[in-house]
């Protein structure tokens, strides 16, 4: 998002953390699904285009895209700092924050992922929603994510 960046209240600052906290506690309780999608807008963009995998646009790709990474990965670890307000106008913000996930698939090989998760977001009548996400890669990635896709 580029826009100018106004102060974010400490309450939207945590209900804009929280976002990404709730995502990564779904994701890494293998299969909720319906979790993960509570966290985006139905119209959300889900691009992992970043770190080489493709994007997804709305719930049902997303619902797709989990529906295989479930159905390959055993065990999911995320682990979220450095959590930056960079974009803030009352109703839509910008947040980064520096991700460690690690994963076990199903057939016991492991991936551990060192980057950044980057979430656009809009305030809704249920609160805070994202709308976008990415993510970059801050170190050579281990494992593979051939098992995740």
């Amino acid at each position: 998002m580029n826009r100018t960046m106004t102060a974010c209240p400490i309450e939207d600052r945590l209900a804009i953390q929280d976002v990404l906290v709730a995502y990564a506690h779904a994701v890494d309780t293998i299969g909720n699904i319906d979790g993960i999608l509570d966290v985006f807008t139905e119209d959300a963009v889900f691009d992992l285009s970043g770190i080489g995998l493709a994007a997804v646009h709305g719930h049902a790709g997303i619902r797709e895209f989990f529906t295989n990474v479930f159905a390959n990965m055993a065990h999911h670890a995320h682990y979220l700092t450095n959590f930056a307000i960079t974009a803030y106008d009352g109703d839509t913000a910008s947040i980064r924050a520096y991700v460690i996930g690690m994963g076990v698939g199903k057939d016991g090989r492991g991936v551990t992922v060192n980057g950044r998760y980057y979430f656009d977001v809009r305030r809704t009548a249920a609160g805070w929603k994202a709308t976008r996400y990415t993510m970059d890669f801050l170190m050579p990635l281990t494992g593979t994510l051939e098992n995740a896709q």
